[in-house]
Formats: C-alpha cells, structure tokens, sequence
C-alpha cells in the first residue's frame, strides 16, 4: 500500500488505522446494541401497559357484569315476591316459573331480607352481629300467622330481628 503522497505505508499507520477500524467496529457494535436494548425495553414496557390495561378492563367488565346480573336477579325476586303477596304459594310459584321451592323460596325471601335492611332501624340486628347471636327458634313462627311470611322459614339474615337476648323484636 502506498499512502497519497505515494510513499510506503509504515507498520505504524497499518496498526493506528487496523486500530482505528477495530474501534470504530466497536462502538458501531455498541451503539447497535444499546438501540436493540431500547427497542427490547420499550416493548416489554408497552407489553406491560397492555396487560395492565386488558386486566382494568376486564376487572370493569366484570364489576359491570355482576351491577347487571344483580339488578336482573333482583327483579326476578321481585317479581316473585310479588306473586308471593298476591297470596300465591312458594310451591305454586316455583311451578309457575320452573324452579325448585327452595330456589323460589330464596328468591322472594331476598327481598323480604333486602327491605328488612333498608329499614332506617338496624341498631339491634347490628348489636346481635357485633355479639355473634345466633339461633334459629326465633326465625320461626307458626304458619297460620299472617302477620309476617318471611318468619315462616329461618332467615338468611343472622338474626336481623331478634333482640339482644334472641328474642323477637317489634320494632
């Protein structure tokens, strides 16, 4: 080889250009791999969002699921509990509807549970709670009272009823 000036190329230039290329090869290299770094970072980063995101959404979804399934179940009890007061049986009105008479039972009974505690005057159900009352005598009462059908089977509400010392309550 022969440098512009056309004279021989010293050992010395070979190696500083040999060397030279090699660094320049090198940080070419590094560069390269600093910017497949970024990119691989970049898309584990975004991975990340999108599952964070499917996962929001389908927590949303859900809860949006069970807002709806629960108004619908609701109307379906309420719908039964009003068969119920227009003097239907449970047994009639499971054979209406094609459910079980526990299953229609449970449903109408829901809403009797329900309004039981909308009611503004919950101060001892929530003293028996806090107590951990429990007793099923005083859920019955005998069948030919009118005055309340949701006694007529033990409730699902702990006691919501009774007073602190398991007795009914008239209030």
């Amino acid at each position: 080889m022969t440098p512009s000036n056309g004279g021989p190329v010293s050992a010395r230039e070979r190696a500083r250009r040999a060397n030279a290329q090699r660094l320049s090869d090198a940080q070419l290299r590094l560069k390269n791999q600093e910017q497949d770094l970024i990119s691989y970072f970049d898309a584990t980063r975004d991975e990340q969002k999108i599952n964070d995101d499917v996962t929001s959404r389908i927590e949303r979804l859900r809860r949006d699921a069970e807002t709806k399934l629960d108004a619908a179940y609701e109307r379906r009890a309420r719908a039964l509990a009003a068969l119920k007061k227009r003097g239907e049986t449970y047994a009639s009105i499971a054979a209406l509807v094609d459910l079980s008479v526990p299953e229609a039972t449970r449903l109408v009974k829901s809403t009797m549970v329900a309004r039981a505690t909308a009611r503004p005057d919950i101060g001892a159900a929530a003293e028996n709670d806090a107590a951990g009352t429990t007793s099923t005598e005083e859920s019955f009462e005998s069948p030919g009272d009118s005055a309340s059908t949701a006694s007529a089977e033990p409730s699902t509400d702990k006691d919501a009823g009774a007073d602190g010392d398991g007795e009914r309550s008239i209030a």
